[in-house]
């Protein structure tokens, strides 16, 4: 392997310097690297912009992609959802190894749900600290006209506790095991 000593330029940044020392070095990057050619942060080939800042609908989707791939993860990671055994199968909510359906949304889709969600723990909220018992953790139910079928959303953090009060509703006991 070449030099590889760190001689970054004023005008280039930290991923400018990986790419310029590979090119050196007669590397290519491969679609597994972080900084590749197809996904690095350099010049849109359509626009001619920066690909971060760039409206056209291939950079726009891209960045989509990334959003929705690292949402994806916090929610894998929340739910304590194990790695498949093919890295490429963790991008697919189907794939995981679970005894439930998972889909992640993400972006400006979901607004009107988060909105109402807010709405519902501001509320909550406000008449909770006035009784004293602000710390329960908040379940947001949706019953939509024409069906007896709610929807329920909380926030991933809470996920324990919920799940731990419903089932204590449901009549389940728990033993608490000394250490």
């Amino acid at each position: 392997m070449a030099n590889r000593e760190f001689d970054i330029r004023e005008d280039e940044t930290y991923s400018d310097w990986k790419r310029r020392k590979n090119q050196e070095n007669g590397l290519n990057g491969s679609l597994s690297q972080k900084n590749n050619s197809k996904s690095f942060i350099g010049d849109c080939d359509r626009t001619g912009e920066k690909k971060n800042k760039c409206k056209c609908p291939k950079c726009v989707g891209r960045r989509n992609k990334n959003k929705g791939r690292r949402k994806q993860n916090l929610a894998k990671k929340a739910l304590k959802i194990p790695d498949s055994k093919y890295m490429s199968q963790n991008g697919h909510e189907e794939n995981w190894a679970v005894n439930f359906r998972v889909e992640v949304k993400s972006g400006k889709q979901i607004q009107p749900l988060v909105n109402a969600f807010n709405k519902g723990k501001q509320q909550s909220d406000i008449a909770h600290l006035s009784i004293g018992s602000g710390s329960k953790p908040f379940v947001h139910i949706a019953m939509p006209d024409g069906s007896t079928n709610g929807i329920i959303s909380f926030e991933l953090n809470d996920l324990e506790n919920i799940c731990y009060e419903v089932l204590q509703n449901f009549g389940y006991e728990f033993v608490v095991k000394d250490e």
